[in-house]
């Protein structure tokens, strides 16, 4: 009895079709808003009961991936940034509320992020990019209050990775942007705190400007290094 193993469980063979579905998806065979073929066809060229397809079509439906409208039958989505963004973001918050995802795992992957997306910004900014930058930082030090600030922080923080013309990299900060509102405006409620984070951003900026990647790596650094210590000050400090 020894020489036997556990068993595995073999996919489904609605999950077999939809993994195939998938592939064929992204590999560009199926494009965005073409017609599926009928639940006859597929059954035939898969070899499975139209009961299988209709469960691997249902299953990704529900991820997004198919749509269907009344007179074109099931065609293949078009999957915006802002669905990703949103499904990102969804899933942040999930498990930021279970304690799975925690502010200093944040900071981790924004410095990873950030550090370098300053880098490509250096070399792929065009003069609007900048400008829009500066405006936000403008209004992060007209703001009146943290929570007004935390917005225009983040819009700083989202121009300048839509500055490196990278869409995945947009759509990472834009997601991560969403789950650090409570955090910013923490920190930015600190005292002392705005000031230094405007002069931080202004050296991130300035660098930018200058097309000098170690020193805007250098400055996002301590940027991001500071929002850290302050949070940290803000959420230790007693009641």
């Amino acid at each position: 009895m020894s020489d036997f193993g556990p068993l595995t469980r073999q996919p489904s063979l609605a999950t077999r079709v939809s993994d195939e579905l998938l592939e064929a998806i992204a590999s560009g065979r199926f494009r965005a808003g073409e017609r599926l073929p009928s639940e006859r066809e597929m059954s035939e060229r898969f070899g499975v009961s139209r009961t299988v397809i209709r469960e691997a079509i249902r299953t990704l439906y529900a991820k997004g991936v198919l749509e269907v409208s009344e007179g074109r039958g099931t065609q293949i989505a078009t999957v915006s940034a802002s669905r990703v963004t949103e499904a990102l973001e969804v899933y942040l918050r999930g498990a930021q509320s279970q304690d799975l995802l925690r502010p200093e795992h944040i900071a981790e992957v924004r410095e990873t992020l950030e550090t370098r997306l300053v880098e490509l910004a250096c070399a792929r900014a065009t003069d609007d990019d900048l400008d829009a930058i500066s405006a936000a930082h403008e209004r992060m030090a007209a703001a009146r209050d943290a929570d007004t600030a935390a917005v225009h922080d983040a819009e700083f923080h989202r121009l300048l990775a839509r500055s490196t013309h990278n869409a995945l990299m947009l759509t990472l900060i834009e997601s991560i942007n969403a789950t650090m509102k409570a955090i910013r405006s923490t920190s930015l409620s600190t005292e002392g705190r705005l000031p230094i984070a405007l002069a931080e951003h202004a050296a991130v900026l300035d660098a930018v400007r200058a097309r000098d990647p170690e020193a805007a790596r250098r400055a996002m650094r301590r940027h991001l290094d500071g929002s850290e210590r302050y949070y940290d000050a803000a959420t230790e400090a007693p009641a």
